[in-house]
């Protein structure tokens, strides 16, 4: 299924989803983030969609936030100074939220410029490969504002806040090869084997049992800023989860089987 803007479709128990607006560098506003949202929203229930790629159509991956988006979200609309920017800001960071949140891996693959909100939403996947010529940013500051929708949170989290405060203080774009190095990115490839890289990736991640990858992404991510003893609890909760389920004798006999191949 697709929107004009948005495309997504499921294939191979592969579900991908490709940001469709090349002529404008992949631009993110009202409609795109509505594409987005819906194009989740299908694949996270949809049950042959097994692992998500979320790619950029043309020559990058996404140039940020549409400069004429920002514009009208960022008038008063006749209440108090700022409140109807702050709702704005809130809708992108729902969605972003419930992107970060679905049970299943997430694989951005970044080629090109992949700045500002672009950025931000590449980091609600679980993975982010690139190919070399990529370049990876929050400029924002040179604007005189900051990366709103996760720069802040997600990139602290993931770099701690040295790397975050330099990559959002300077609003310098990085390298891939930079971004590999602070940990920004997984992997990075040269550009001419991006896809089939990306392909092997996914497939290595298909292979793999369904739920209990998908519980293992959840425990990770709750325990984050959690203390042990709690993040030590939810281990426990997820592996009795997986334990009880139906076909776990199945499932532990094609792990052994695959263990034995190593």
């Amino acid at each position: 299924m697709a929107n004009q803007i948005v495309k997504w479709e499921v294939k191979n128990s592969i579900g991908t989803i490709t940001l469709n607006r090349p002529e404008k560098r992949n631009a993110i506003n009202g409609e795109v983030l509505e594409g987005i949202n819906k194009a989740f929203s299908e694949l996270s229930v949809n049950s042959e969609a097994k692992v998500i790629l979320l790619q950029g159509a043309g020559p990058v991956f996404s140039a940020g936030i549409d400069f004429n988006h920002l514009a009208a979200v960022a008038q008063d609309d006749g209440r108090a100074a700022g409140v109807h920017l702050r709702e704005s800001v809130d809708a992108i960071q729902t969605i972003l939220n419930r992107i970060e949140r679905v049970e299943k891996p997430i694989v951005a693959k970044i080629h090109g410029f992949c700045g500002g909100l672009g950025l931000e939403l590449a980091l609600t996947a679980d993975f982010r490969l690139a190919s070399e010529s990529a370049t990876l940013g929050v400029p924002e500051i040179i604007l005189g504002i900051i990366p709103d929708c996760g720069g802040t949170t997600r990139l602290t989290r993931m770099l701690g806040p040295a790397w975050a405060k330099e990559l959002i203080m300077t609003g310098d774009m990085i390298t891939a090869r930079r971004a590999y190095e602070i940990g920004l990115i997984h992997r990075i490839f040269p550009d001419s084997q991006l896809e089939a890289e990306t392909n092997a990736f996914l497939t290595k991640l298909l292979q793999r049992p369904s739920l209990a990858i998908g519980l293992a992404k959840r425990a990770v991510d709750l325990g984050v800023g959690l203390e042990k003893l709690t993040h030590l609890e939810i281990e426990g909760l997820v592996q009795s989860l997986l334990i009880t389920a139906k076909d776990f004798p199945e499932t532990l006999k094609k792990g052994f089987a695959t263990l034995l191949k190593k």
